[in-house]
């Protein structure tokens, strides 16, 4: 950030490699340390969530090859789902990384160099990218999740029909008289 009091607009400047700020005030200081917060930020979110893709992409190689899921593969799976629904919230809530800045909200003259900076370091741009792989892992794990479901439901019905046939040959057995002598009830 460079200091230039010629500057016609209270907004400054933004170049490829400084903010020109035609003075330097608080409020200035609050919307460029909001973006440089939120484009390191983001920076540590992709890191994030490239590491939830190839823990992704591990499951599915495992699962490519094996074709079952592993109690350890379970757990990663529900910890990326879990992970990657925190990385939305805290980028969305926390971050506020769709929020114009209070002070440039407030204060109109600040919006330039807010809308600036975030053009500089393509904070829309980033994000979107960050969100597609968030999506992909999510539109994943719900493929997974309901093979999982589906998988449980077949077990479940199983164990139904088997209790449900034991009902049976017990009844029959009981309706003969096989039950009383075999049983001794």
């Amino acid at each position: 950030m460079a200091l230039q009091p010629q500057l016609e607009t209270a907004t400054g400047k933004i170049t490829a490699d400084r903010a020109l700020v035609r003075e330097l005030d608080m409020n200035t200081v609050g919307v460029v340390s909001n973006i440089m917060g939120q484009t390191v930020a983001l920076d540590w979110h992709l890191d994030t969530v490239d590491e939830l893709l190839r823990n992704f992409s591990d499951i599915n190689s495992s699962v490519e090859t094996t074709g079952n899921f592993t109690s350890m593969e379970r757990h990663t799976l529900f910890q990326v789902v879990a992970r990657n629904n925190s990385l939305f919230i805290e980028m969305v809530g926390k971050m506020g990384i769709k929020d114009r800045s209070d002070t440039a909200w407030h204060l109109s003259q600040y919006e330039g160099l807010h809308e600036g900076m975030r053009k500089e370091f393509d904070l829309d741009e980033r994000f979107r990218h960050i969100e597609f792989k968030l999506n992909l892992i999510q539109q994943n794990a719900k493929f997974f999740l309901e093979v999982m479901h589906a998988q449980k439901s077949n077990t479940l019905e199983w164990v139904i029909i088997v209790l449900i046939s034991f009902e049976c040959v017990l009844m029959v057995m009981d309706m003969s008289g096989w039950g009383s002598k075999l049983l001794g009830i």
